[in-house]
């Protein structure tokens, strides 16, 4: 991680501007924090000392004040006159913003990556990969879960069937709005019935339960074969996570609790996690998830790499993030886990000339001549299809 911090603060910035965005979902995505219809996010186009653009994407939760929206966009724009003398914001200065700062930050970081040279400048990095040239993909790449909304039992299992056909191996099925246990059980039956024993099933909850509920609703559906549940409480609750760690069999998820390094380790002090979900863009970049993935692989956890609905712009700066992970040896987890990346599909457009790739379960960039460290081009016109505001350096 040392390395990768220093890869990126030595690359120059020599200009930013900035187009916010306002990209509809295709159709409403109901969670149990509610329905969302569309997604905004800064993004970031930051010139290189050679001319070339990286690019980053900056976000918020989608129930963010709008104070911090106001946070952020200040941010962009005073970013963006600072730019031109080199003079940015550091970590420190952006983490007393909170989580806008990190926000910001992982945009800046994601573009300063997408600026690195495509070979080994990250020598020495534990978990460093480098992009392939040309093509940009792997032979592999990364496993990612496909994810089922909310519905009743028989809408559940064909959407399943669906994301088993298209190649999925891992289903994460959002919950907790549903009224009863019976309800939950019915709904991961029918599914767990139609895709049958092989694929892994997953929930997420979103922090709608409490730790009672939690116990019931997890208890009635452990026969199913359930991989993990994620974020079944409240993210300020972690000794009930802790607890009910100890009395259920399913293992539990780190969601939104995750918000920060120091949020991270005060997770794993307290026996909170079995695994850890992060979001680049809410922890802050590429050097946070690598902080947080090397504390947390001292304590035998894993970490799952997720998005926040970004476009295919966010979507490939965790991807790369999620590249960079090493399997831990001895975990509770034998084979690797699938990440929650395979969300651009959602949206109205990802923002992309090529989307990300998803084939039998994996996900890579697509790569090609222009594209940078990322893997991928940015579509200006489409950009611009969507944008409320540019904002452009004074100089």
């Amino acid at each position: 991680m040392i390395e990768l911090r220093a890869a990126l603060e030595a690359v120059p910035v020599r200009g930013l501007s900035a187009a916010h965005v306002r990209v509809p979902f295709r159709r409403p995505f109901a969670t149990a924090t509610g329905m969302w219809l569309h997604r905004e996010a800064w993004i970031l186009f930051v010139t290189g000392p050679d001319g070339r653009i990286g690019v980053g994407e900056a976000v918020l939760e989608p129930d963010a004040t709008e104070v911090e929206e106001t946070l952020l966009a200040r941010l962009v724009r005073e970013a963006a006159d600072r730019a031109r003398s080199g003079d940015m914001p550091d970590p420190e200065e952006l983490e007393l913003f909170g989580t806008p700062g990190r926000a910001f930050r992982a945009a800046m970081d994601a573009a300063r990556f997408d600026l690195l040279p495509l070979g080994g400048v990250e020598a020495g990095d534990p978990g460093a990969t480098a992009r392939p040239p040309a093509a940009g993909r792997s032979a592999s790449g990364v496993p990612v879960n496909g994810t089922i909304s909310f519905g009743g039992p028989a809408a559940g299992a064909e959407a399943a069937l669906q994301a088993i056909q298209a190649g999925f191996t891992t289903l994460k099925l959002k919950a907790g709005a549903e009224r009863e246990t019976l309800d939950l059980v019915a709904r991961v039956r029918a599914i767990r019935t139609a895709v049958g024993p092989d694929v892994r099933l997953r929930l997420d909850v979103n922090g709608a339960w409490d730790l009672a509920t939690a116990q019931e609703r997890l208890e009635a559906v452990s026969r199913f074969g359930i991989e993990y549940v994620e974020q079944p409480l409240p993210a300020d609750d972690s000794a009930g996570a802790a607890e009910l760690r100890r009395t259920v069999e399913i293992p539990v998820a780190a969601d939104e609790a995750a918000a920060s390094l120091v949020a991270v380790r005060r997770l794993l002090d307290e026996g909170a996690a079995d695994v850890l979900v992060v979001k680049p863009a809410r922890v802050g970049g590429p050097v946070a998830v690598s902080e947080i993935a090397t504390s947390a692989a001292a304590r035998g956890v894993p970490v799952v790499i997720s998005t926040l609905f970004e476009t295919g712009i966010g979507i490939a700066a965790a991807l790369a993030s999620a590249a960079r992970l090493r399997p831990l040896p001895g975990a509770r987890f034998p084979a690797p886990l699938a990440h929650g990346l395979a969300t651009a599909g959602l949206l109205e457009h990802d923002l992309l000339e090529e989307p990300l790739v998803v084939e039998a379960g994996r996900m890579h960039a697509p790569g090609g001549d222009r594209a940078g460290r990322l893997g991928i081009t940015v579509s200006r016109r489409v950009v611009e299809r969507f944008a409320a505001e540019f904002v452009e350096g004074s100089g």
